[in-house]
């Protein structure tokens, strides 16, 4: 360590919040090794230097208590240090990863207990029932599983990293807009024109623009923007899906914020102010619009003008699926299907995902979710289109993988590890 320590708390705070160096403490190496192995927090690449460690306990988590300490945090440390947060009493993870975040903090990985968890659970019925990990619980072992980590029931364990970049209200919010395009020839030039004439104040914009080799002309008209200083282009090989396009997205988006927005004409574009206001005021950290606004009790939210009979089937469809994720996950949700989720880029941090068509929306909700970031619902504008129009999800043969994906990614590994032996 090159520099001494310090804190700025003063008075009963001092009682309630130790700020120390704790880098030689076996206890928190074995949580910052973790985080290091999973890829999580990792130290500035432009300093070459290794990241100090900076471990902060607070027994009393008042919401003010931790900002506080955050901030001294922040000062103390150098872009790439790490922060060990100790909470022993306990706070909802999403709160932990907004104030994480407006603070200054990136690639959070977060351990809660039990207590925590069924807490954040209480509307689901069998959560008692489950075990951790499908609450969202952290590994128990380091890989290799040579070292354990113990959380008590109402603890919390938090890693950031100080981030190179300043706290979110110092400087301009980024969003990253991911637009996956296959076979949109007729609505493709219409969309990108009006992403990238759209401005949000207090905002930059990048587009994230991922072509799946359409058959129509769709890559021609968008290798006419490949060299535009808003967007960021990837070229697949081939179609894959959906959702594999996206997830090609996720990869290469630097925002703050992340909104997919599909290559179509079916949303407003005039809506995101209002989907990105909660998430800046940082009320929350996941919003989803919603196609069907409290406000309204009309279930029906597709009309196709010459396929009224699929229209009703589809639309009996959304309530079913609607039903089996609220109960799967425990929400009480209008909308979960919705292609406006709009969320903290942090949020995503070191969680793997593998499906590729329209499954991939069931996995990211049913992730965030168990990641501990409970979605917020806003009414959008919706006109749906038709399958005559360019409609693609598969009427039978997309529901049985969507059964399959809420099932198995209420239990699957929320975060990635290196392979080891």
């Amino acid at each position: 360590m090159n520099r001494p320590l310090k804190h700025n708390l003063v008075g009963d705070q001092v009682a309630a919040v130790d700020l120390q160096d704790r880098s030689s403490d076996p206890h928190y190496q074995n949580w910052v090794r973790t985080a290091q192995l999973s890829g999580a927090v990792v130290p500035d690449p432009s300093t070459g230097k290794s990241p100090r460690v900076l471990t902060v306990r607070i027994d009393r988590p008042y919401h003010g208590q931790i900002t506080e300490a955050l901030k001294a945090a922040y000062c103390i440390l150098a872009a790439g240090d790490i922060l060990v947060l100790d909470i022993p009493n306990g706070i909802e993870r999403d709160l932990l990863s907004r104030l994480l975040f407006a603070a200054g903090f990136d690639r959070p990985l977060v351990w809660a207990g039990r207590k925590i968890l069924q807490a954040e659970n209480r509307r689901s019925k069998v959560s008692r029932l489950l075990p951790s990990s499908a609450l969202g619980a952290g590994p128990a072992l380091v890989p290799g599983g040579d070292i354990a980590l113990h959380v008590r029931p109402e603890q919390i364990v938090a890693i950031a990293r100080r981030s190179a970049v300043a706290p979110p209200n110092e400087r301009l919010w980024r969003l990253s807009v991911v637009l996956p395009v296959y076979n949109e020839k007729k609505t493709f030039r219409e969309v990108i024109e009006l992403l990238l004439a759209k401005t949000i104040p207090g905002f930059e914009i990048e587009i994230c623009l991922i072509e799946s080799n359409s058959t129509d002309g769709t890559r021609e008209d968008v290798l006419a923007y490949a060299d535009h200083p808003r967007v960021r282009l990837l070229l697949e090989d081939k179609p894959s899906g959906k959702g594999h396009a996206v997830r090609k997205g996720l990869e290469v988006a630097t925002g703050d914020i992340i909104l997919i927005q599909d290559a179509d004409l079916e949303y407003d574009l005039a809506d995101y102010q209002k989907l990105l206001d909660p998430i800046r005021r940082l009320e929350t950290s996941f919003v989803l619009g919603s196609r069907h606004p409290a406000d309204r009790s009309d279930w029906q939210i597709r009309h196709f003008s010459e396929q009224r009979g699929i229209a009703g089937i589809m639309n009996a469809g959304h309530v079913f699926f609607t039903w089996f994720l609220n109960v799967l996950f425990g929400q009480r949700l209008r909308d979960p299907f919705t292609m406006y989720k709009v969320f903290r880029r942090d949020c995503i941090n070191n969680i793997p995902f593998e499906c590729n068509r329209f499954d991939f929306d069931i996995e990211l909700f049913g992730k965030l979710i168990r990641r501990g970031h409970k979605p917020i619902e806003i009414g959008v504008c919706y006109n749906s289109r038709s399958f005559d129009e360019g409609k693609k999800v598969s009427m039978f043969g997309d529901p049985p993988t969507w059964i399959r994906a809420g099932f198995r990614h209420r239990f699957s590994n929320l975060h990635v590890w290196p392979q080891t032996g």
